[in-house]
C-alpha cells in the first residue's frame, strides 16, 4: 500500500513540475529548488533535475528556464547541452556574464 501513495505523490509532483514549466513565460527563469517549492515539494530540487534530465530531446517544455541556485547553467560549460541551454536562454533575453544569468534589462 505504501508504494501506491509514493507513486501517487511522485505522479502529482511530476505533473506539477511540468505544469509550472508549461505555464512559465518568456524571460522567466527558476532554480530547481524554486520549481520544487512551487510544485509543493520543498527540498526536492534534485528530483526536479532528474525529471528534466529524462525529458525527450524534442520536448516542447521550456526545461532550459531552470538553472541552479547560483543562477548558473548546471551542465558542464562548453558541452552540447550547456550550449543548447545557453542559446535558448539568450534567445529569451538572458545574458550569461561570468557564467551567471542576468536578464538584459536588469
Amino acid at each position: 500500500m505504501g508504494n501506491t501513495v509514493t507513486n501517487q505523490a511522485m505522479t502529482h509532483f511530476k505533473s506539477q513540475v511540468f505544469l509550472i514549466l508549461h505555464q512559465s513565460q518568456v524571460g522567466e527563469c527558476f532554480s530547481y529548488g524554486e520549481i520544487a517549492t512551487l510544485a509543493g515539494f520543498p527540498g526536492y530540487a534534485r528530483q526536479v533535475g532528474q525529471l528534466l534530465k529524462k525529458l525527450p530531446k524534442d520536448t516542447k517544455l521550456p526545461w532550459y528556464r531552470v538553472v541552479n541556485a547560483q543562477k548558473r547553467i548546471s551542465f558542464i560549460e562548453g558541452s552540447e547541452a550547456y550550449l543548447r541551454q545557453k542559446e535558448r536562454l539568450e534567445a529569451e533575453g538572458w545574458l550569461i556574464i561570468a557564467g551567471k544569468l542576468k536578464y538584459k534589462d536588469q
